[in-house]
């Protein structure tokens, strides 16, 4: 289905005898490169840095607990020690769970603190793409791109563009 589309744009496009002017942005790498990127990404690491050494802990005080009850199993009676045994996989369970939970919102964070940026250097773009007469400008990164020869790279410069676009405002 894209690549009908740009076969389309592309056949209508040289139709017009206009000319065709490509470029490419490495999004992720800008996103990477400009201040506000690296203030996320590093706001980003401190919430998986204490995430992490949260569930570290817990999953060391729950292989503590497993531990003695190993060692205490034998002299349980059969009740108690299937009682301890839900017990220790409810938590096992749970500690999955919690695990599972802060993956997905590390993922909801990440995404909310790098849309802003990311509309902001679609903005760029699209400003850009106007301006310097661009036909098509393609995402180096998403697949759309094999080879690239000839179009010219914009990355450097909408990474320039928005820093400087992003000096008087105040980081969040």
């Amino acid at each position: 289905m894209k690549s009908l589309f740009a076969l389309l744009i592309s056949t209508s496009l040289f139709a017009a005898d206009a000319p065709f002017k490509v470029a490419f942005v490495d999004l992720q790498k800008a996103l990477q490169s400009v201040e506000a990127g690296k203030s996320a990404k590093n706001a980003l690491e401190k919430e998986v840095t204490a995430k992490r050494q949260s569930l570290e802990k817990k999953e060391a005080d729950l292989r503590k607990e497993m531990e003695a009850f190993e060692k205490k199993a034998a002299i349980l009676n059969d009740t108690a020690r299937a009682q301890k045994q839900a017990e220790l996989q409810k938590k096992y369970g749970e500690l999955q769970k919690n695990a599972a939970e802060s993956q997905m919102g590390l993922q909801k964070r990440e995404r909310e603190l790098t849309k802003p940026i990311i509309d902001d250097l679609r903005s760029i773009i699209e400003a850009m793409g106007k301006d310097k007469g661009y036909t098509l400008i393609l995402e180096r990164n998403e697949g759309g791109v094999l080879f690239a020869q000839s179009g010219e790279d914009l990355t450097d410069a909408v990474i320039e563009k928005f820093n400087s676009s992003n000096k008087g405002k105040k980081k969040k």
